[in-house]
């Protein structure tokens, strides 16, 4: 399903594209501290290596069987821009019995509120929104926001439910996919088990990943987004893993990438050269620390879909030729420290360094 563009919605979902939006961001900033930086800060003061990114890993179609990493923290989040229904609990298992509740809550085992649990503890707006956020994150599973339309402001937008399963079939998936790029007209296996195989496989790499080396969450999350594509309204997924040592984001934006990497000393210098910035100014708003050779900065990498993987032009069947790559890499960004606000991402090339 084609997404509106903010100049095909009305005034009030105008509004509430631009609320979500806003949200959004600031929901990715929370995010990106708790997947990336708290943990970097924690190796730092228990005096541990941290597990950096090297760039062959944030390539398309990379193998990513690795030890998992004790100090990143694993999670699974969906956002979604509107309500969904309940035909949607069919594939993602929500309900009143994992709704974000006083009674559902404390059945978890050791959340510790720093208050009272009260109900609109769960609204975007709360300052207590992120505390619980962060209580749950840990809890097996999904946790879902989305717009409560039980309450007269309608553009409120909260933790609705925890624990939240995502079932659709990979097969099923696949085949969604396979559908809209037009390798197959009606069903996965109508060119045989081999061909709706390598479509399974070719769904891992369209989102990012390997089919082999990706584990319950990543599958999760690339299942959601390629589901929600089926549902009216904006959508973003996040998956934070331990594994890989990453915070990915779908959205209608397409694959991004967060990730910790040691960014060399020489290249820094061409960047400020580049930029008009100097060292001490790259030290205070973009790293996270420094060694002798490198600094410890935050990339983020977006990636584009090749013409392989967009629907053809003439929406004619075509072949499906495996060798053929589905996803590249398109721009990649130093990021701010988050207290450098008047800072902006400084565009690099460090993916395929040599």
């Amino acid at each position: 399903m084609e997404k509106n563009s903010r100049f095909e919605l009305g005034h009030t979902e105008k509004i509430r594209r631009s609320i979500y939006v806003f949200l959004r961001d600031e929901l990715e900033r929370k995010l990106k501290t708790i997947a990336l930086e708290e943990p970097y800060q924690r190796c730092q003061a228990k005096k541990i290596p941290y597990p950096y990114v090297d760039s062959s890993e944030l390539r398309p179609k990379k193998k990513e069987f690795s030890k998992e990493s004790s100090e990143t923290r694993p999670f699974f989040l969906m956002f979604c821009e509107d309500t969904l229904d309940e035909i949607h609990q069919k594939y993602i298992r929500f309900s009143d019995t994992n709704r974000v509740r006083k009674d559902t809550i404390s059945l978890v085992p050791d959340i510790k509120f720093h208050r009272p649990f009260y109900s609109t503890i769960r609204f975007f707006e709360r300052d207590s929104f992120f505390d619980l956020l962060e209580q749950l994150l840990d809890v097996d599973y999904c946790l879902l926001i989305q717009r409560d339309n039980r309450y007269k402001k309608r553009n409120r937008y909260s933790l609705t439910h925890f624990h939240v399963k995502m079932d659709w079939p990979i097969a099923e998936a696949a085949e969604s996919l396979a559908k809209e790029l037009r390798y197959v007209s009606k069903s996965l296996y109508e060119k045989g088990e081999r061909y709706a195989e390598i479509l399974q496989q070719k769904l891992f790499e369209y989102y990012g990943c390997h089919h082999q080396a990706t584990g319950g969450r990543r599958t999760g999350a690339l299942s959601a987004a390629q589901y929600f594509k089926s549902v009216p309204g904006l959508a973003t997924v996040y998956v934070s893993s331990a594994e890989t040592k990453t915070l990915t984001r779908y959205s209608e934006k397409g694959v991004g990438r967060y990730a910790v990497i040691q960014f060399d000393k020489s290249l820094v210098k061409q960047l400020i050269e580049t930029y008009n910035i100097t060292e001490e100014s790259f030290r205070q708003g973009y790293a996270l620390g420094e060694s002798e050779k490198f600094f410890d900065v935050i990339l983020f990498v977006t990636y584009k879909h090749t013409e392989w993987g967009t629907p053809p032009a003439d929406g004619k069947l075509r072949i499906l030729r495996p060798d053929y790559s589905w996803l590249a890499v398109d721009m990649e960004m130093i990021l701010p420290m988050p207290h450098a606000v008047s800072f902006r991402p400084l565009p690099v090339k460090w993916v395929y360094k040599t």
